[in-house]
């Protein structure tokens, strides 16, 4: 008994335990490199179309439809804590292009070293951070089984079990660093790669890891979806579209300025506006504008906080205008054929949409 205890003291069978851990998570550590790896070779190396006789990948190329930053105009809505600064890269073309690069290449690198084995703990250390990025910026969406939600606490919670276990036997750690020189004479190296670290600290990490996954999830869950310490409820709409319908301006010719925001809704549709009507503080009908109207408004008259070609945008359809979630515009809409006279100074607008839900805005006369 006393040698049992001599041997635990000394950290050998923990360690053990610790390879143990690494090669039942091999497949984990594959799937999660993979994921990553899988996003960052879509862009790279995949979807390729002509520009001026040069090949250049769609998600890369920030003058295609297909940019990969469009996902940001339809994320925005319902981003958790990190709105102000998304905005902020928005509008700074720059800024956007270096932003996608710069994910694109962590998710190449963190995807690379988890698969193969290589920078094992550091990838895995990264890999927590992309997928806390990833649910403070997406975690909202998902129209059928909450799925931005459920890959990134999954990803956290994956990456939390390869950081502390490492790669094990099946690595490139193992052959090229695990029991090295240079290993050896830097300890500080199995916290990059992979190989023995104290059991103690081992220990103490998988203890704070493991609530900080709990939390983690419990926490997002709570904030975005409700069901935990009250009724279930999206923070953010998912599965309907709304258009929050702000800064009403009326002429006195009943033309009408206002500013209009998708702040809701799936992102792989958009609303559609098919009629708009103005009404006085009693609730008369001024004017109205009928899809003809509004499918035949003229750019000018839809001004787009992102004029990107790949961006959420309000533009007019066959009948009347289309906004997809997250686009954000000032519309302006003509005098109207025949206005009614009131003598209530407060306006408000009416956006109808092809499925009769309606949108209000309140403004004054100008």
């Amino acid at each position: 008994m006393a040698d049992v205890d001599q041997v635990e003291r000394s950290g050998g069978p923990s360690m053990a335990n610790v390879s143990l851990a690494a090669l039942i998570l091999l497949g984990t550590r594959f799937v999660q490199g993979f994921i990553f790896w899988g996003g960052a070779s879509r862009r790279l190396f995949y979807d390729f179309h002509e520009t001026a006789g040069v090949d250049q990948a769609v998600k890369l190329d920030f003058s295609a439809p297909g940019f990969v930053a469009a996902k940001l105009t339809h994320a925005l809505p319902g981003s958790l804590w990190v709105q102000a600064p998304i905005e902020w890269t928005l509008r700074h073309p720059d800024l956007i292009v270096a932003s996608v690069w710069l994910w694109t290449l962590a998710e190449l690198a963190v995807g690379v070293g988890l698969m193969l084995g290589i920078a094992t703990r550091a990838s895995a250390f990264v890999s927590i951070w992309l997928n806390v990025a990833l649910m403070f910026i997406f975690g909202w969406m998902g129209s059928t089984c909450l799925d931005e939600w459920t890959m990134a606490v999954s990803g956290v919670a994956m990456s939390s079990a390869l950081f502390l276990a490492g790669a094990g036997a099946y690595s490139l750690d193992n052959r090229l660093f695990t029991g090295s020189g240079f290993a050896q004479k830097r300890p500080w190296s199995a916290w990059i790669f992979s190989g023995p670290v104290p059991d103690a600290v081992v220990r103490k990490l998988a203890v704070w890891l493991g609530v900080a996954c709990i939390a983690f999830t419990v926490i997002t869950y709570q904030i975005l979806f409700g069901a935990v310490v009250s009724s279930l409820h999206s923070r953010v709409n998912f599965h309907r579209h709304n258009i929050a319908v702000t800064a009403l301006k009326v002429a006195s010719d009943g033309s009408a300025i206002f500013d209009a925001y998708v702040n809701a809704g799936p992102d792989t549709g958009a609303a559609y506006i098919v009629s708009a009507k103005l009404l006085d503080g009693s609730g008369d009908v001024l004017a109205s504008w009928d899809g003809k109207t509004l499918a035949e408004l003229p750019a000018t008259a839809i001004r787009n906080a992102y004029p990107y070609e790949w961006a959420s945008h309000f533009e007019t359809q066959l009948i009347g205008f289309s906004g997809q979630t997250g686009a954000k515009a000032t519309i302006t809409l003509p005098p109207p054929p025949a206005l009614k006279p009131s003598e209530s100074g407060a306006r408000v607008l009416l956006l109808e949409s092809i499925d009769g839900t309606v949108w209000r805005g309140v403004g004054g006369a100008g």
